[in-house]
């Protein structure tokens, strides 16, 4: 088997791993299968990995994860959280990334509610303002695994068509 068909295999197996990770909240999966590509690329030379594709795949990537951020404050916002709420679900999902893996889907509930309760709001307010936090993470999960998909089979495609 030649090295760049062993890259190959190799570059699919971590895009699996990638496609896992947005799944599993310790592994960044969109950032790992853009890696892949890139590593795949310097093995080729840039022929089938071209840099337009990879530019291309890059801002998928850097807006999803931008745009997954923004899904906790809509969800939070979405089940009636005020200003203070929606920064509440987005603060608490940043500060969840050093309480892994339960951090990433409490940081927003907690976040949400917290600030909502801080603003003087009824803690049913509240709750449900925390709530609309976890939807958004969890529809965030769902977006991340359909573009991880669409990535993958997108180097699949570029490659072996």
């Amino acid at each position: 088997m030649s090295l760049q068909g062993i890259a190959f295999m190799a570059a699919v197996a971590v895009m699996v791993l990638g496609v896992l990770g947005t799944l599993i909240p310790a592994l960044p999966g969109l950032p790992v299968i853009f890696l892949a590509m890139l590593g795949y690329g310097a093995v080729e030379g840039f022929r089938e990995m071209t840099p337009g594709f990879l530019i291309a795949a890059l801002l998928v990537v850097a807006a999803t994860q931008v745009a997954e951020h923004y899904a906790r404050a809509w969800g939070a916002r979405r089940f009636g959280a005020g200003r203070a709420g929606a920064w509440g679900a987005v603060i608490g999902s940043i500060a969840g990334l050093f309480f892994m893996p339960l951090g990433l889907v409490l940081g927003p509930f907690l976040g949400a509610a917290l600030f909502e309760l801080f603003t003087g709001r009824p803690g049913g307010e509240a709750l449900r303002a925390g709530v609309g936090g976890l939807v958004g993470v969890l529809g965030s999960v769902a977006v991340n695994l359909v573009v991880a998909l669409g990535l993958t089979v997108a180097f699949i495609v570029k490659v072996l068509i």
